[in-house]
This record gives structure tokens, C-alpha cells and sequence, in this order.
């Protein structure tokens, strides 16, 4: 059994924070806790409609590790978005990050988003769910609660009349428990302003956007973003949080180009007929003009446009460029010469050593050779870049399907396999590596290697999770 105890602390100042960290606080056990996580993981994945786009995902994921790396801790974070036009985000269990495509879109400025991210992360750095939340095994299963705890922080508005039915009252308490005090928001713009300072972000974002919300939600008490409902704000809070920012001095850094508008033109693309709120006029310059253009030819399959090559030609091009162009290559069907083969594969190979950690280039790529009929290619593509990458769950699905083709049934459930590992899905994966055993056909003595590193890491989390529920 874990006991989390709420602790509350009195007051606190522009520059110093409270002291939530008191000795008798007893936090998540490390281990029940990665459990957690995982059972969220595979709840989100399983139950609610993730954003998928390579692209968003790439850069959401790029911008939350770049304001982790400041945190100065070694917790685990992950970073997903959530398809749904709310303007919501959320701090689960074991780091686990969640940005609803409406807050994106709602956001005017890379800071603001930025903002947002920061003050989630700082959740999870002053333990806000642990202090909120006791677990006890008497409550039900890891998976339960997980599957509960998703429910609340996405915004289910009555989780009582949901699966928490099936739990008493339990849906309800929790509900309560989760609700996020005044002090623990007090605290986590603190910590976020201090993460924004120290990546080079306006400080006083934080604020700003915060701010322009509760506004907007005083006018029409009927639409109140979700994350308001969660995230309570008070004119105490604002002043706060406008004292903090007031109080850093502002560092100049090199940051790296904001390509927030580029992709608000692809949550436009895939969601135009969803969304409620775009403050901001799309086409600003002749780099967005080009990819708005691009991204219509996508959608249309017409002729590729002659200003996205340019762009990648570009010193320090983003790698949306590249990945706009294949995927223009790959939808219009178009068949290439021999110099334009050339090209995209030098384009690529460059990109890849550029931004090795970015799978919307490989994976892309892969599709578009998937497409002109070169599949081993396409998998010699993705395996190279397996290694390189912090997050494989694309990777793997992309790899079975590839191997489907080519009907190598045993490497299909090998990499389904991987990819239900990769997302927390223990038994799913159990599964999958059984079959993997089962359906080889030859002395493989690299996929026997490959399972037999798959096996030892579902045994030690199958002997962990056992070792957590006897306690």
C-alpha cells in the first residue's frame, strides 16, 4: 500500500516557494509509480483519440524535453496530444504529458505554449498528483485507476456516470482528490516561469495566456476552457505570476525557429471543419505561404509545388520541409527521375543526421518507398533509425505493416511486439512475442536474439508489477 499525504503550506512570495516538501510527506513508490504510468500510457492509447500527425507530435515532443532538460531532475516524461478541441492539458502519472489539439491552436505565441508545458512539467516536478492521490491496492487494479484517473484530467465532465459506475464512489472522491489546489497551481507557475526563463522564453507568457483565457471565459460563462476548470485562476494567481516574471531579468539565447504557425496549418488541414479557435491569420510570409500551399497539394494529390524544394534547399531548413515534400512525393503518386531520386535521397540522408531523434523523416520516407515499391529498403530505412529514437511506438507499427507485405509473419508480431511494449501495454506485448516464437520458420539467430531481449525486459516488468501488487 502507498500512502500520499496532502500537505498544505501557509503563504508564499514573489521569490521564494512554498515548502511542500515537508519530511513527513511520504511520495509514490518509484516503482508503483512507473506501473502507473504505464497502465495510463496504454489507457491513452487504448481509449482516447491521440493526434497521430509525425510532424505535431515531433515538435510538441521537442519543446516539452527542451524545457525538462532545465528541471535539473532525472524523472521520466513523455508527451502526447490529445485530439479534441478543448483547450485542455494535463500532468499524469510518471511524467506522462498531455496537450489537447485546441490548446495548441489556442495559443498565439510559441512562448504561450510553451508556457503551458512548463507549468505541467511542474507538476510533475513537485509531485502534485502523488500529494493529491492515495493509492491503495483495496481500490482496485493499476489499470483501473489509470484508465479512472485518464477519464478525469481529459475532461470527461461526469467520470461518475462512466466507468467510474462500476467503482462506488470511488469516481467521485477521486475526482475531488485531483482537483488542483490554488497553492499547488501557485507553485507550479513558479517552477514553470523559472523553466521558461531558463530556456529562453518570455516569462511572462505564462500569465498572459492564463490570463487572456479567464477573461475570454467572463464573457460566456456557458464555454469555460477545460483547462480553467482544472487549473483554477484567480486575480491573486495573475498577480503572481506577473510579479515573478517581473522580477527575472530577460535572457537573450539563441533559440531555434518557431514553427508553431506551421503547425497550426496542420492541425487546420486535418481538423478545419473541428476547430472553434484560430486567433491568428495562418499565411504570414512566403516560407508559410509555400507550406499551406504544399499541404493543399497533399490533400488535393495535386502536382508538387516548386517553392517547397527551394525552401529545403535552404541552409537549416526545418525538417517539416522535407517531410512537406515527401509526402507531397508519396500522394501525388508521381513518378520520379532518376536526378529527383537522387536528390531526396541526399535530402534525407542529411536531414536524418541533422535531426536523428525526428522519426516524421524516416517514417515518411518509408512511406513514400512503400509506395514506389521499394519496401526492404523502406524497412532498411526504419531499422536504422530505430536506435535513434526516444519514441519508437510509430516506428514499430509502420515496421509490422512493412513486414506484413513481404510476409515475414514472425518480424510483424516481433515489432507489434515492441510497439505494445513501448506504450506500456505489458500483456499485449507477452502476447505478440509468444506469437513472434511460434512463427519462426528458420534457424533466425537474430530475431531469436531480438526476443530473447524483449522476453528479459517483459519478465522483469511482469516480476515488478507482481512485486507492487503483493506489497
Amino acid at each position: 500500500m502507498i500512502l500520499i499525504t496532502s500537505i498544505l503550506a501557509t503563504g508564499s512570495q514573489a521569490n521564494s516557494l512554498p515548502d511542500l516538501g515537508s519530511p513527513d510527506l511520504v511520495e509514490y513508490d518509484t516503482q508503483t509509480e512507473k506501473e502507473l504510468g504505464r497502465a495510463f500510457t496504454s489507457t491513452l492509447h487504448t481509449h482516447y483519440n491521440l493526434y497521430s500527425d509525425l510532424e505535431t507530435n515531433a515538435y510538441i515532443r521537442e519543446l516539452g524535453h527542451k524545457l525538462a532538460s532545465h528541471t535539473g531532475n532525472n524523472r521520466n516524461y513523455s508527451f502526447y496530444i490529445i485530439n479534441d478541441t478543448s483547450i485542455n492539458a494535463f500532468a499524469g502519472p510518471d511524467g506522462v504529458i498531455g496537450i489537447h489539439t485546441g490548446l495548441i491552436n489556442a495559443t498565439e505565441t510559441e512562448d504561450e505554449l510553451a508556457a503551458v508545458i512548463a507549468h505541467e512539467i511542474s507538476h510533475v516536478t513537485q509531485n502534485h498528483l502523488s500529494r493529491r492521490y492515495e493509492y491503495s491496492s483495496t481500490q482496485g487494479s493499476l489499470n483501473s485507476i489509470a484508465s479512472l484517473i485518464a477519464a478525469i484530467l481529459i475532461g470527461m465532465h461526469d467520470p461518475s456516470a462512466g466507468m467510474a459506475t462500476l467503482m462506488g464512489g470511488m469516481g467521485y472522491n477521486l475526482q475531488q482528490q485531483l482537483k488542483n489546489s490554488r497553492l499547488h497551481e501557485s507553485e507550479a507557475d513558479a517552477i514553470g516561469i523559472d523553466l521558461l526563463h531558463k530556456s529562453g522564453y518570455n516569462p511572462h507568457a505564462m500569465g498572459d495566456f492564463f490570463g487572456r483565457l479567464a477573461k475570454a471565459s467572463q464573457l460566456d460563462t456557458f464555454q469555460v476552457p477545460e483547462i480553467l476548470r482544472t487549473h483554477p485562476v484567480s486575480e491573486n494567481r495573475l498577480a503572481e505570476a506577473e510579479n515573478r516574471a517581473q522580477n527575472l531579468s530577460m535572457v537573450q539565447k539563441d533559440k531555434p525557429e518557431s514553427y508553431l504557425s506551421y503547425i497550426k496549418m496542420r492541425l487546420k488541414k486535418d481538423q478545419s471543419s473541428l476547430l472553434e479557435y484560430n486567433p491568428q491569420k495562418i499565411t504570414q510570409n512566403k516560407s508559410e505561404a509555400c507550406y499551406q500551399k504544399t499541404l493543399e497539394s497533399i490533400n488535393t494529390k495535386k502536382r508538387v509545388p516548386n517553392c517547397i524544394k527551394n525552401e529545403n534547399d535552404k541552409p537549416q531548413s526545418l525538417p517539416l520541409f522535407t517531410t512537406a515534400l515527401i509526402e507531397s512525393y508519396t500522394t501525388s503518386n508521381k513518378k520520379l527521375s532518376s536526378q529527383e531520386l537522387e536528390y531526396l535521397d541526399k535530402l534525407v540522408e542529411f536531414k536524418l543526421e541533422l535531426h536523428p531523434n525526428n522519426p516524421s523523416i524516416p517514417i515518411r520516407y518509408s512511406r513514400y518507398l512503400e509506395q514506389a515499391g521499394e519496401i526492404e529498403k523502406a524497412i532498411k530505412i526504419l531499422k536504422n533509425a530505430e536506435s535513434k529514437l526516444t519514441y519508437r511506438y510509430s516506428l514499430y507499427k509502420t515496421l509490422a505493416e512493412l513486414y506484413a507485405q513481404t510476409k515475414q509473419e514472425s518480424y510483424v508480431y516481433l515489432n507489434l511486439a515492441k510497439a505494445y511494449l513501448e506504450i506500456g501495454s505489458v500483456e499485449r506485448s507477452e502476447y505478440f512475442t509468444k506469437r513472434t516464437k511460434e512463427t519462426i520458420k528458420d534457424n533466425n539467430n537474430t530475431i531469436k536474439h531480438e526476443i530473447t531481449l524483449l522476453e528479459n525486459k517483459l519478465n522483469k516488468l511482469l516480476k515488478n508489477k507482481d512485486k507492487s501488487t503483493d506489497e
